[in-house]
Parts: C-alpha cells; structure tokens; sequence
C-alpha cells in the first residue's frame, strides 16, 4: 500500500493509505528515566526498524513535550544535521518510550520535524502490518484512526489558541477537513464491520 503524508507537526497523524511495511526504517528511541527498554526495541524489531540509538533525560517528563525543550532541541538538531557516518543520519522516526498524550505527541513532532510514535501507535503500526482477515484490519484502522483523531483535535486547539503556526497555509480550518474526512472514514469503516457481521450471520444461519 502506498505511504501516507505526515500532517506537519501531528506527531504522526497520516493522510491517505496506511503504511503497512516499516522494514529498513532507522529510529531514535526516546527514555524518560532509567527503564526497562527490551520489549519495546523489540516491538521495533519485528518490524523491521532499526534503533539506531537511546537519548535518556532523567527526572520528570515534561507536559507539554515528553523531554524538557532543551534537549528536545538537541535531538532536533542531530536529526537535521547527521553528517554522513552518524548513528543518525537517515532516521525519520522518532520512538517516546511513554504512553504519549496528544500534546506531547503534537509539540515533539513540531519541534523533531519527523514522525513520532509513542507505544500506542508502535502497537498499533504492529497490528496493522500482521492484522491477517478483512475484519481484524478493519478494525485496526479504525483504532489508527481514533487515535489519527486525538491528535488531530490536539492539533486544532493549537492553532486556534495561537501555540503554533497554521498547518499548510490553512491554519485550524485546513486540519477541521481532514478531521470531518477522519470521521467519515471511521463511520464508513464501520458500516462495513457491521455489513461483514451480518453476513457472516446469515452464512452460519
């Protein structure tokens, strides 16, 4: 399936067709604290993504961003500037070992300027790549979209609050449409579960 276009600074909000296939991809796993890691690189792994490196920040993580901004910052200019050679260069994914809020997942893409994923969208991606039946991906990309929409709504209150700039000239009035677009794919997508139920009903009946 084709990729979809990142919504800038969505923290992985997609447009389009879902990405099923992330082999080769090179990622920077986010810590906060000292934490068991292990599951989560290998999630990545059956995936096919490389971790390229861990950034650790110790204390308490920020609200609005995850890591405090000054070291946010840090990682930003790595990601934009890895000569060739560097752990670094070639990463587009950026990994936050947390449940994200959609906050933090909108601030630490507008700042990183690459996708960004907590451990909900990991699983999700994961789920969506294995999902075998009709139905079980069905059901995964409503999740993804459910989850699309969090972040999207993040994305909205920003702008129109003024907290960052407009997305793609449009500011909030552009995310708004492809909000209505989101919604009417999950009422679709629904529909076709309930259409595939019944079917499947009368079939055993």
């Amino acid at each position: 399936m084709a990729e979809r276009d990142v919504l800038a600074g969505a923290g992985g909000v997609l447009l389009g067709a879902a990405r099923t296939d992330h082999a080769g991809r090179r990622a920077v796993l986010v810590v906060r604290g000292e934490q068991d890691t292990t599951e989560f690189t290998d999630l990545a792994a059956t995936m096919g993504i490389a971790i390229v490196d861990v950034v650790t920040q110790r204390g308490r993580e920020d609200p609005r961003t995850y890591l405090g901004r000054g070291r946010l910052d840090e990682v930003a200019d790595v990601l934009q500037s890895a000569p060739v050679g560097h752990a670094w260069k070639g990463a587009d994914l950026v990994l936050l070992h947390t449940n994200a809020t959609p906050r933090q997942l909108v601030a630490t893409s507008t700042v990183l300027g690459v996708e960004v994923w907590d451990r909900v969208r990991l699983l999700l991606a994961l789920f969506t790549a294995h999902a075998a039946s009709v139905e079980a991906r069905t059901q995964v990309r409503i999740a993804r979209l459910r989850s699309d929409r969090t972040v999207l709504r993040e994305l909205i209150s920003q702008e129109t609050t003024g907290e960052r700039a407009g997305y793609g000239g449009a500011g909030a009035t552009g995310a708004t449409e492809v909000l209505v677009t989101l919604g009417r794919e999950i009422e679709g997508l629904r529909r076709r579960l309930q259409r595939h139920a019944r079917a499947q009903s009368e079939r055993r009946g």
